[in-house]
């Protein structure tokens, strides 16, 4: 049986609220993050669609929450309505071309399906799965409370950390003292963060056992 694959799609929040310019600008550079990152196995790069969207297939289910908070951190650090949703569908890829416009499957449907309810929904990082996943979808709501309240200056901080920079070094690409970014990095309640990313694959495990 074929394993299991997680399909992004994303859309920007308040888009119209900002340039074209602006967007495309800040969608390009969270894409060019997304695509250098060497941790994330992509089965299909993301691609922006429509101007303020982007869709992508990760071969490795583990990693789809880290990469889902790493967009939202990239959009959300330049400015205080600016945000993605993020509904990840996760399932078989039955066909899968070379873009994820022409692709289809169980888990392309499933996270187009959530990707058309999710703006009814306060989390705006969701999760669609073969079985039925209430106590994940509960985890969400709560990390949403945690995201929510960045401000654009904790949101740059958070995605340094998910890049692997340590204080030393945020300090040093901020220009602030070292106090400055770890208070940073606290406020943005990172302690939390980075544990729900590292035991989400025990999590998610629950619902895709075979």
């Amino acid at each position: 049986m074929k394993a299991f694959r997680a399909v992004i799609t994303a859309d920007m929040v308040n888009y119209t609220q900002f340039s074209r310019e602006e967007t495309a600008v800040w969608l390009e550079e969270m894409l060019t993050v997304l695509h250098q990152n060497q941790n994330f196995n992509w089965a299909l790069r993301p691609e922006i669609y429509r101007g303020d969207s982007f869709q992508a297939v990760l071969k490795n289910t583990d990693e789809v929450m880290r990469v889902a908070i790493l967009a939202r951190a990239c959009i959300r650090k330049h400015a205080p309505n600016a945000d993605m949703r993020i509904a990840i569908g996760i399932g078989q890829t039955e066909q899968l071309t070379d873009r994820p416009g022409t692709s289809d499957g169980e888990a392309f449907r499933l996270s187009g399906h959530l990707a058309d309810k999710i703006r009814q929904q306060k989390a705006r990082i969701g999760i669609a799965l073969p079985k039925p996943s209430e106590p994940l979808t509960a985890t969400l709501d709560l990390l949403e409370t945690v995201i929510e309240s960045w401000t654009a200056a904790q949101s740059q901080v958070v995605e340094a950390l998910l890049l692997g920079k340590n204080v030393t070094q945020i300090a040093e690409m901020l220009s602030i003292s070292q106090p400055a970014a770890s208070q940073r990095v606290a406020s943005s309640k990172w302690w939390a963060i980075e544990s729900f990313i590292a035991t989400f694959p025990k999590q998610l495990l629950l619902y895709t056992k075979r």
